[in-house]
């Protein structure tokens, strides 16, 4: 099993919270309240912490995400999709390829990461995705609204607002 380390970093009022291990970022979370939340978010618990300047640029790029901007570091971020299966992979991988600004549905994922007919595997998927909103779950939807969204229908929606996703 690979060494996992943590990173916590504070921006504005929020924290951020990060696991990683030598293949890239193994975990993130949307920005919370308390540097605890943000540690639980993750799974963080007892883990070795770093800060390391490289780490904390991921995080900041997780930072940007979830307030509808890009970042720099978005392009580099290596990601450490270890414990997930072929299908989970092709999913993950297919969602990263939804600009910022748009959506797709569940439906038009799957048909994309030759699943298809598996809108319900890519929503379970999502549902499970440890890295978000790096792997920008939130901009896949159903084909007849928004969807699911762990932290709520209402940031999903604030996020792809930020985006423009809304945009006329």
């Amino acid at each position: 099993m690979a060494v996992k380390k943590l990173a916590v970093i504070e921006i504005g009022n929020e924290w951020v919270a990060g696991v990683f291990t030598s293949s890239g970022l193994y975990a993130t979370c949307l920005p919370r309240k308390s540097r605890r939340e943000a540690i639980r978010a993750v799974s963080g618990d007892g883990m070795v912490e770093s800060d390391e300047p490289n780490l904390r640029e991921v995080l900041e790029a997780v930072c940007a995400v979830s307030k509808g901007e890009d970042h720099p570091a978005l392009k580099r971020i290596n990601l450490d999709f270890s414990g997930l299966t072929e299908k989970q992979k092709r999913v993950m991988e297919e969602t990263l390829r939804i600009p910022r600004g748009k959506t797709a549905t569940y439906g038009e994922v799957a048909k994309r990461a030759g699943v298809p007919g598996g809108a319900r595997f890519v929503g379970n998927v999502m549902a499970t995705n440890r890295l978000g909103p790096i792997v920008p779950c939130h901009r896949v939807v159903a084909s007849n609204g928004m969807g699911g969204y762990g932290p709520g229908i209402g940031k999903k929606i604030e996020i792809l607002t930020l985006e423009g996703a809304f945009a006329d």
